[in-house]
């Protein structure tokens, strides 16, 4: 592609706030939290409507470089290349491009927001509907109960007449988890005036030293995954040749 072209192409992109998207030779210098060359080589350049810059090698999934939403950006002419100056607070990148493969830019529409499946809230749900999961006598009451620490994801009693505190993770549960449910069940012991208030850590795990902790203070881990509508992959499913043997 010849200079002006891309500078024209680039310039009325940027000015309209297009998605623009475009191959390169190019070599990269980076000054900011650290320094970095990148010698010259082939790479995609991404520049966002919102001015997100990020620049990708041929493979692996992270950018090479990257800089936040709002970069000054400009393209200017350089000892007989074009050099693409990009500005986000102390992160300075200086791109040399000595030659551009190809370039597309878009006006997108997008205003949706992604849902995430399998979050604390679908687990709480989830044990909200089937008790079980934390014990056969687990009769919860209540989801996101309020307190001054934050919100229980479930709260209930069991058949000992102890009040339940459940805390849910979607991931291996830690200390921090363990300290935050604590908190809760003693909160909880102040609110409804009695000591007769146990804590359920529900994880698909939990480190060892988090379990230690949880142990030392009466409390339990229940291992629950959580729901997962949208998984296409199950580790555990059976796969086709195992009903072929």
């Amino acid at each position: 592609m010849e200079q002006a072209d891309f500078l024209e192409l680039f310039e009325r992109a940027l000015a309209a706030h297009q998605v623009l998207v475009f191959f390169c030779s190019c070599e990269i210098r980076y000054s900011g939290r650290a320094e970095a060359f990148l010698p010259q080589g082939d790479r995609v350049i991404l520049i966002k409507e919102d001015q997100t810059l990020i620049i990708h090698q041929p493979i692996n999934g992270n950018p090479i470089n990257y800089l936040k939403p709002g970069a000054e950006i400009r393209v200017e002419k350089h000892q007989g290349h074009l050099l693409l100056k990009a500005k986000s607070g102390k992160d300075y990148l200086d791109v040399e491009l000595f030659k551009v493969h190809d370039l597309m830019t878009k006006k997108l529409e997008d205003g949706q927001k992604q849902f995430l499946q399998g979050n604390e809230k679908d687990m709480s749900d989830m044990i909200k509907t089937q008790p079980s999961l934390i014990s056969d006598d687990f009769r919860p009451v209540s989801r996101e109960e309020h307190t001054k620490f934050g919100f229980i994801d479930v709260f209930g009693h069991d058949g000992k007449g102890n009040l339940v505190v459940v805390e849910c993770k979607r991931y291996t549960a830690s200390l921090a988890c363990v300290t935050q449910l604590r908190r809760y069940v003693e909160k909880m012991k102040d609110l409804k005036g009695t000591g007769k208030v146990k804590g359920v850590m529900a994880s698909p795990s939990i480190s060892t030293n988090a379990l230690g902790m949880l142990q030392q203070w009466g409390f339990r881990h229940v291992v629950v995954e959580p729901p997962k509508r949208l998984e296409r992959y199950n580790k555990d499913q059976r796969a086709l040749d195992a009903f072929l043997r």
